[in-house]
């Protein structure tokens, strides 16, 4: 769409022009505030990206949402996310297992259940790291990085103690890696003499590798594919390399961490943009102008992210 002019004539039956001002578009960039029903008026951004640009737009409470049939979703998540078919490392062993946890009733009884679950395959050397509640969260020293205090840090901050111990603790072994885990986590579509010590044909620059995205069904590790990954958020599980941790640390140190749980590490890939991901249903939930952390980051900052072609993990509650 070449122009502002071009864009209207497609767009304007669109429900979310009758609860928007200040829309602007040009670059191919949508800007726009929309009425979220309640309070005011949301700044959203957000690439028409040439996959998208024959899709409705909606106002959903103030976020702009695409709504894809299956057939659609899958053609677009193929042209957003292309399968990598670089050079590739034959295999990978995962050195350690991670899991982030708290230390009180309620999930003392969910990761007992957790990891009984997780007995029941070959997964790497699993310890527990220990984090934090809204009442002592400030004792962390990752705390002073937040760029909220305010917000629910608990996660962020527990998941990069995990991420600077496993850096401290490898920094002469070469890259190694680290499963992680939150401690909700299920093992799914992948029969239970599967080796999850080991990845197969690995991207050779990969860094982040994201576990709950992809196909449904059951798969061999040897027969996945690995896509081009990036934004997002909600991922209860991942592979990390070494490198990945100190890249992640890096940035917080440096820029401070945005949002709230994972979400900036999506953020940081090295292909991320301005459009949504498809995981949340086609949604931006990037708003306030602050869409595109990676703008700001240099090339050898940012994080090298793919996905596995089928889902191996996922959340309890989620099964």
């Amino acid at each position: 769409m070449s122009n502002f002019a071009t864009f209207l004539e497609y767009y304007n039956k669109n429900s979310w022009i009758q609860s928007s001002k200040n829309i602007v578009f040009e670059n191919n960039v949508l800007k726009a505030d929309l009425d979220n029903g309640s309070s005011g008026f949301i700044h959203n951004e957000i690439d028409i990206h040439p996959a998208l640009e024959d899709q409705q737009l909606t106002n959903s409470f103030g976020i702009f949402k695409y709504s894809l049939t299956k057939e659609e979703d899958d053609r677009v998540m193929q042209e957003l996310f292309p399968v990598y078919d670089g050079p590739t490392i034959p295999v990978i062993e995962i050195q350690q297992a991670i899991m982030l946890s708290v230390f009180i009733p309620k999930y003392n009884i969910m990761r007992k259940e957790t990891v009984s679950h997780l007995s029941n395959y070959k997964l790497p050397p699993l310890s527990v790291h220990f984090g934090y509640t809204p009442n002592n969260v400030s004792k962390s020293p990752f705390h002073k990085l937040m760029d909220n205090p305010n917000k629910r840090n608990e996660l962020t901050v527990g998941m990069l103690e995990i991420f600077q111990k496993f850096v401290d603790e490898n920094e002469s072994k070469g890259n190694n890696w680290l499963l992680y885990f939150e401690d909700d986590v299920r093992v799914v579509n992948v029969d239970r003499q599967e080796d999850l010590t080991k990845l197969y044909e690995v991207p050779e620059d990969a860094e982040f590798i994201r576990t709950i995205m992809g196909k449904k069904e059951n798969v061999q590790l040897q027969h996945v594919n690995y896509h081009i990954s990036y934004s997002g958020g909600n991922n209860h599980a991942f592979y990390i390399s070494r490198d990945g941790c100190k890249k992640v640390l890096h940035y917080a140190k440096k820029y401070k961490w945005k949002y709230i749980c994972d979400i900036d590490l999506y953020k940081i890939a090295k292909y991320c943009g301005n459009f949504p991901t498809g995981y949340d249903g086609w949604s931006l939930l990037s708003t306030g102008g602050i869409n595109d952390i990676t703008d700001k980051l240099e090339e050898d900052e940012k994080l090298n992210m793919y996905h596995l072609s089928h889902h191996i993990f996922t959340q309890k509650q989620f099964l």
